[in-house]
């Protein structure tokens, strides 16, 4: 009996311990008991540049072409991957599908 309530114990206090950590971007608000971290990160490509998209600090997007776009071509520059990057964290937060269309990089400003 005491060996139980010994480890209930030290679960509730890992728990609260975990809770209270900073985590700077999440996918979901802070009162959720969903709480994921998430991120971005620009890469270099054979002829360009991609981006990832990290839920957990696991790969959950490679995209190492401009989507929506003919043919596959990468981003031109590590900015306007970054710029693609934060567009789909932004919708991840929001509980948007992670789609980028056309006119979402005619908006920040990417051509073909």
């Amino acid at each position: 009996m005491k060996s139980t309530f010994f480890y209930i114990a030290v679960f509730c206090l890992l728990s609260a311990c975990y809770s209270c950590q900073d985590n700077a971007v999440a996918a979901f608000p802070a009162n959720s008991k969903d709480f994921m971290p998430v991120g971005s990160y620009a890469f270099k490509t054979g002829d360009g540049w991609g981006y990832a998209i990290t839920v957990d600090n696991k790969i959950f997007i490679k995209q190492s072409i401009i989507p929506c776009i003919a043919g596959e071509k990468s981003f031109a520059s590590q900015a306007d991957a970054e710029k693609v990057a934060d567009l789909v964290l932004t919708k991840i937060k929001k509980h948007q599908k992670p789609s980028i269309f056309k006119s979402d990089l005619e908006k920040l400003g990417i051509a073909e």
